[in-house]
């Protein structure tokens, strides 16, 4: 788990979304309830610092990558029914998927969306401030970073 943290459905259970695709209920007693999700894809791998979020209609939404890399790729959203973990939708995306998506409705009256933040990370200092900007405007490029919703039921792009 890259980065830790968890949500309730307020029955005592926590869910929580893996590196790599993973997503995880445990008990109040630390026991496995469910596992779903891909595993890794291969030991002891690291892929995103990607996550999950867990919507108000009993869906729990993981946003992850299957690579490491911290720039390009693709990102992939999945939706779990948090009762049994079973996979409502998955989707792939067109950047890859290093933070949490965030669930909420549109609107007083709006429908419920899941907002998707994809793009590329920075990259931990390397080297002096002022090498590095070079090394990065040379070499890497310019960061490119988008934010998508999507229809909380269906996948089904909006925005």
């Amino acid at each position: 788990v890259w980065n830790f943290a968890p949500a309730s459905p307020g029955d005592g259970t926590l869910l929580m979304g893996g590196s790599c695709g993973s997503v995880w209920k445990l008990s109040s007693a630390g026991e496995l309830v469910w596992r779903a999700g891909p595993a890794p894809p291969y030991k002891n791998a690291m892929c995103t610092p990607g996550g999950g979020a867990l919507g108000p209609n009993g869906i729990f939404y993981n946003l992850y990558s299957r690579s490491a890399e911290p720039i390009g790729g693709e990102g992939i959203i999945s939706a779990h029914r948090v009762s049994d973990g079973s996979l409502l939708w998955e989707k792939k995306m067109p950047m890859r998927g290093g933070q949490y998506p965030a669930v909420g409705q549109l609107g007083p009256d709006g429908k419920l969306v899941v907002a998707l933040p994809l793009g590329d990370n920075t990259i931990l200092p390397l080297m002096p401030e002022k090498a590095e900007e070079a090394f990065v405007a040379n070499v890497l490029g310019p960061l490119r970073n988008v934010v998508y919703t999507l229809d909380a039921a269906t996948g089904d792009v909006l925005w």
